[in-house]
């Protein structure tokens, strides 16, 4: 045996034919594993809990309310936790609603760090948040954020703002760092300031990108992490009372749909990026009630590589509500800025759809008790049937009002303003799939919040042909 070992062509050998056996049997073993097939049933598991980061109320003299509504469960059970809390270590939180399936209304401690919203249980199936700031004829909303490692927005540029603001919101223990990039008409744009900023646990950092994007029409931020996450908000400011959050938007694709384009008077502008080296060409599809609207301006819509362009809309719109549908060559960004007036201003931004299923159901919030709610559904592709629920205060549900939205248009179902409802469910109950967005209207001031599906359970990962270990 010595002298076989010490021979090293023999040992060659020997450790040729232990691989062999290695992988032969790591092959055995495999073969046991089932077949990645196509047909495989899905495995859905319910929401147990959710954790959403509401941004520092901005503005003065306003009343700010975070605000949420999880239906019932679909088990029927009732147990869970609801816990409302300054995002500061070791904060005693407060408990806004007695019981699950009730729409509650919490006014947020003033902290410079922002509010975080914890749900377990029935408060966590299906639940949305939001955060509403209304004062003397302006209103403000934002959808409380999951804390991330990577979000979008598509905003105006600093042309038409005096400030463009980041919130960027660390709820763990230990910090985080966060790189931002910004996509503007000249291509991209980055600082010293916006690389490797430091978030430490429990705090809200605040960052302003406008000088780097001073003399751009448009910008699309990207808000990335490279170390822990950050629940990111952005707040455009036009004005002292021209102000909103610019919602999150969906990551780069080559479709999108943007739901809750307001009609009325003023400008509306598609902020679009291309995120990618190439040239890039988008074509843009309105859908109003009365149909789909054609324009020469939207049908090819040029956008240099890794920079933003403007495109206006409200030539083709005029004052009608929308919902459009862009799709590009190459990977795009895509958002809607709306400014009716100096002092009015909103945005949209594109979301995923509701589709038959556990995907089917969105919630709209509840907003200030004096805010009148619209809701805009768009059905780009089939015509689909949606169920409207309201829900009172102590969460009883009325009469849902079933609505038809045909292929290739927007729909404004009438809602009645005086059945003091406190929040709506929208479920798609045929056809689709459908997009959705609340308009909130406080004083003749709107604000637009994009409403994503809100499951009570989700599709677990497949998990086959796992990497299997065979130890001799």
């Amino acid at each position: 045996m010595r002298l076989l070992v010490e021979n090293r062509f023999a040992l060659l050998f020997l450790v040729v034919v232990a691989l062999a056996a290695l992988f032969g049997a790591a092959r055995l073993s495999a073969a046991a594993l089932p077949a990645p097939g196509e047909n495989a049933e899905e495995v859905l598991a319910p929401v147990e809990s959710t954790t959403r980061v509401c941004p520092t109320p901005q503005g003065e003299d306003r009343r700010t309310l975070v605000a949420g509504y999880a239906p019932d469960p679909e088990d029927g059970t009732a147990d869970g936790v609801l816990d409302v809390a300054p995002n500061l270590a070791d904060a005693d939180g407060d408990r806004p609603a007695p019981e699950a399936g009730q729409p509650w209304r919490h006014e947020p401690e003033e902290t410079d760090s922002g509010t975080v919203v914890r749900a377990e249980g029935a408060f966590a199936a299906g639940a949305e948040i939001s955060q509403t700031t209304a004062g003397d004829a302006t209103v403000t909303e934002v959808r409380c954020a999951e804390p991330s490692s990577s979000t979008w927005f598509a905003a105006p540029g600093g042309t038409e703002l005096e400030d463009l603001r980041l919130h960027l919101a660390n709820i763990d223990e230990t910090p985080a760092t966060v790189n931002v990039d910004l996509y503007a008409p000249d291509g991209p744009a980055f600082s010293l300031e916006t690389r490797g900023v430091t978030v430490e646990g429990h705090t809200e950092v605040e960052l302003s990108v406008l000088p780097l994007v001073e003399h751009a029409e448009a910008v699309v931020v990207h808000v990335r992490t490279n170390a822990g996450r950050v629940a990111a908000a952005l707040y455009a400011q036009r004005s002292a009372e021209g102000a909103d959050w610019v919602p999150a938007t969906a990551a780069p694709a080559t479709s999108h749909v943007v739901p809750g384009v307001p009609g009325g008077g003023g400008n509306r502008r598609l902020v679009v990026a291309a995120v990618s080296d190439e040239p890039t060409t988008a074509q843009v599809r309105l859908l109003t009630p009365d149909g789909e609207v054609t324009a020469e301006t939207l049908a090819e819509v040029e956008v240099p590589p890794a920079a933003s362009a403007r495109v206006s809309l409200e030539g083709p719109l005029e004052s009608r509500d929308a919902t459009l549908v862009v799709t590009a060559d190459h990977p795009v960004v895509v958002g809607v800025s709306v400014r009716r007036s100096d002092d009015d201003t909103a945005h949209t931004a594109a979301t995923e759809p509701l589709t038959v299923g556990h995907g089917a159901r969105a919630v709209a919030p509840p907003g200030p008790e004096d805010a009148e709610n619209t809701l805009l559904l768009g059905a780009p592709e089939e015509a689909a049937t949606v169920s409207l629920t309201p829900v009172a205060p102590d969460g009883g549900r009325g009469e849902p009002l079933n609505v038809t939205v045909e292929a290739g248009t927007t729909a404004v179902p009438e809602l009645d303003p005086a059945d003091g409802t406190a929040a709506w469910v929208v479920e798609v109950t045929d056809g689709g799939p459908l997009y959705a967005a609340r308009v909130l209207t406080v004083d003749d001031t709107i604000s637009v919040l994009p409403l994503p599906p809100a499951p009570a359970r989700v599709t677990l990962p497949r998990v086959v042909d796992s990497l299997t270990a065979v130890v001799p």
